[in-house]
């Protein structure tokens, strides 16, 4: 393979992990977020904060969207796709803390550890 072809190869510009879940009784591939999905997360759960006019309740349930929409821009499939693209409500109505753990070590593969949104702030 040449040059040109490393480069271009499907994910090649991303840091990748595999993760044995437990839980789930598989290993999941996790990539660092795309600078635009983590930006993108990061002003939502921002919005969703300063939003005076949301109840906790409603509050929670937006997080646990915009989460759940990170988390759709992490997970891979063995072939390198992407596990989920158009059902995320599905994926929002099952979220849980397996979930945010693999999101947490999609923010470790970017250097973001305990308060991501705090780190990645200062950076």
């Amino acid at each position: 393979m040449n040059l040109k072809q490393i480069i271009t190869a499907k994910n090649s510009g991303f840091r990748t992990k595999k993760v044995h879940v437990a839980e789930w009784g598989v290993a999941v591939t996790i990539r660092e977020p795309l600078h635009t999905d983590f930006n993108r997360y990061i002003k939502t759960i921002k919005d969703i904060t300063d939003n005076k006019k949301l109840t906790e309740h409603e509050k929670d349930l937006l997080n646990i969207k915009a989460e759940a929409t990170l988390f759709a821009t992490v997970l891979l499939d063995d072939n390198g796709d992407f596990v989920f693209s158009n059902d995320i409500d599905d994926l929002v109505k099952s979220y849980g803390p397996v979930h945010t753990r693999l999101v947490n070590e999609a923010f470790n593969l970017l250097g973001l550890k305990s308060e991501p949104i705090k780190e990645a702030e200062k950076k």
